[in-house]
C-alpha cells in the first residue's frame, strides 16, 4: 500500500470523529462565564495525589492581557478557592496575600501551600480557582481553572483492604494453577527460523539495507503509525485540551490503526492466521488459562509483594460512570499494540532478520510508541524506556511460544485492568519499581517455560498441519 493512500485512509477514518469532538468541545461553556478575558491562566501545575497529613503545593501563572487599574497597567487581582463546590478561601479578606498586582502584557507566578488534608478513607477533592480582577472597589471574573486532587491513605498488610485483596490473589492462583496441572500443558510446534537476507549485495552496506527497509510496508506503516501518535500528545502537551476530550481522540487513532492494518494484510494478500490471528479451538481454555495465570503472577508480584514490609498507598476507587470507559479504552489499546507490534512487525522481522534480533527491533519500536516524551521529565525517563522495553520483550515472547496474540492480549489487557482498578500501590522509587517488573517478568517466563511445551525441530510440513488444524477446528 502507498504511503499516500495510507494517509488518504488514514484521514477518512479518524476526520469524522475528531471533527464531532472538536464542535463538541467548541460548544462547550467556557472557563470564563463573564467572557473578560482581560487575564487569564496560562498554567496551573498541581500534584494529582497526596498523602494524608501532608502539605501540597499548586503553582499558577497568569497573563494580564488587558486589565488595568484607575486606568494605568498595575492592575490588582486576586483568587476565589473553592473546594467540592464549596468557598474555602477568598484571598481578598485574606491578612496574609490580599490582593496582588500584574502589570499589563506580563505574567506573574504565585505559588501556594494547600495545608495537610486529613482523612479516614482515600477521597477525590474537585478543586476550583476563580481569577478576579480589582478596580474601583469592582471586581471582576476573568477566568477559571478546576482540577482534582487524591488523597492517599498509607496502610499495613494488616489492613482489611489490602488482606482481602492477598487472599483473593492466592485463590486465583491456586485455582488457575490446580486446572494447568489437572490438563496439562499446551503443546505447540517450534517455528523453523527462516529468516531471509535483504539481498546478498547488500547485506553488508547499511544504505542499501536501510533503502531496502524503506521499501517494505510494515516499516512505513511503523513510521506512520509513530509520527501521528506522538503528533497527536505533542499537541495535548501544547494546547490546553479538556481530559475528557484526549481519550476520545486516543481511541480513534487506534481504531483506525487497526482498520489500515486490516487493509494492509488484505492488499499484501497475506493470510490472517500468518499475522498471529489463530484461535485454538479445542485448547482455548489452557490458552486463556495460562494468560490469566502470568498476568495475575505478574501483578501480584508488583502490587502486593513489596508492600509487605514498606505498608501500600490506598488511593481511591475508580467512580462506576468511568469503568466501562476505562475498559474500553483497555482493550482497544492492547488489541491495537499487539496486532500491530507482535502479530504484524515482529513477524515480518522474524521472516527477515530471525526471531532473536526481531524481537529486540519489535520491543524498542514499541517502546517508543508507548513512551509520552511531553513533558520531558529526566527522572522518570529512563526508567520509563526500560519498563516499556522488558514488557515488549515479554510480550513477543509470549507471542512467538503460543503462536497466537490470543496469549499477549489477554496477559496485557488483564494486567492494565487490574492496575487501574486495583486501588493499591506500593510507595517506592521509579527505579524499585522497576526492579520489581523485571522480577515479575522474569517470574512469568519461568512458568510460561514450564506452561507450554515447544516441540522442537518442527518441520515446515509440520507448521503447515498445525495451521490446518487450527482452520479446521475453528470451521468445525
Amino acid at each position: 500500500m502507498k504511503t499516500k493512500n495510507l494517509i488518504l485512509i488514514f484521514i477518512v477514518l479518524t476526520a469524522p470523529i475528531v471533527l464531532l469532538s472538536l464542535i463538541n468541545y467548541s460548544n462547550s461553556p467556557s472557563r470564563n462565564i463573564n467572557g473578560a478575558r482581560g487575564a487569564y491562566f496560562t498554567k496551573v501545575e498541581h500534584p494529582a495525589t497526596v498523602h494524608e497529613g501532608k502539605n501540597s503545593t499548586f503553582i499558577s501563572i497568569v497573563y494580564n492581557k488587558n486589565c488595568t487599574t484607575n486606568g494605568e497597567g498595575n492592575a490588582s487581582f486576586y483568587f476565589m478557592f473553592y473546594l467540592d463546590g464549596d468557598v474555602w478561601w477568598n484571598e481578598s479578606n485574606s491578612t496574609g496575600y490580599q490582593f496582588w498586582h500584574c502589570n499589563t502584557g506580563f505574567l506573574v507566578v504565585r505559588s501556594y501551600v494547600i495545608p495537610p488534608w486529613y482523612t479516614m478513607k482515600p477521597a477525590v477533592h474537585d478543586l476550583k480557582i476563580e481569577l478576579y480582577s480589582y478596580d474601583r472597589n469592582v471586581s471582576q471574573l476573568q477566568d477559571v481553572a478546576s482540577f482534582s486532587i487524591s488523597v492517599l491513605v498509607h496502610v499495613k498488610i494488616e489492613s482489611m483492604i489490602v488482606s482481602n485483596l492477598l487472599i483473593i490473589f492466592v485463590i486465583v492462583l491456586l485455582f488457575l494453577g490446580h486446572y494447568m496441572l489437572t490438563h496439562g500443558r499446551i503443546e505447540v510446534f517450534s517455528s523453523p527460523q527462516n529468516a531471509t537476507p535483504i539481498s546478498k549485495e547488500q547485506s553488508g552496506r547499511t544504505v542499501g539495507f536501510l533503502s531496502k527497509l524503506w521499501s517494505l510496508p510494515f516499516v512505513r506503516f511503523y513510521l506512520f503509525i509513530i509520527a501521528s501518535w506522538q503528533t497527536i500528545n505533542v499537541l495535548f502537551y501544547a494546547f490546553s485540551f479538556p481530559e475528557e476530550f484526549q481519550p476520545t481522540v486516543h481511541l480513534t487513532f487506534q481504531i483506525a490503526y487497526i482498520i489500515i492494518l486490516v487493509f494492509l494484510i488484505g492488499k499484501e494478500n497475506s493470510d490472517f492466521e500468518g499475522n498471529g490471528f489463530l484461535w485454538p479451538e479445542e485448547e482455548a481454555l489452557k490458552y486463556f488459562v495460562v494468560s490469566l495465570l502470568l498476568a495475575a503472577l505478574y501483578s501480584f508480584v508488583i502490587i502486593i509483594v513489596p508492600g509487605i514490609l514498606a505498608g501500600y498507598d490506598v488511593y481511591p476507587s475508580v467512580p462506576s460512570a468511568e469503568i466501562l470507559p476505562v475498559i474500553l479504552l483497555s482493550l482497544v489499546a492492547t488489541f491495537a499494540a499487539e496486532t500491530i507490534f507482535r502479530g504484524y512487525v515482529q513477524g515480518k522481522l522474524t521472516k527477515l532478520i530471525g526471531f532473536p534480533k526481531a524481537l529486540i527491533v519489535t520491543s524498542v519500536m514499541f517502546m517508543l510508541y508507548m513512551l509520552n516524551f511531553l513533558p520531558f521529565d529526566f527522572s522518570r525517563f529512563p526508567s520509563d524506556i526500560l519498563s516499556f522495553f522488558i514488557m515488549g520483550i515479554f510480550l513477543g515472547t509470549l507471542f512467538y511460544k503460543t503462536k497466537t496474540l490470543l496469549c499477549p492480549i489477554i496477559f496485557y489487557f488483564v494486567a492494565l485492568i487490574l492496575e487501574s482498578f486495583i486501588p493499591v500501590r506500593t510507595a517506592g522509587s521509579e527505579y524499585s519499581n522497576l526492579f520489581l517488573e523485571c522480577v515479575a517478568l522474569v517470574i512469568s517466563y519461568l512458568l510460561l517455560e514450564v506452561l507450554v511445551l515447544k516441540k522442537e525441530h518442527a518441520t515446515l510440513e509440520d507448521e503447515k498441519m498445525f495451521l490446518e488444524e487450527m482452520r479446521t477446528s475453528r470451521d468445525s
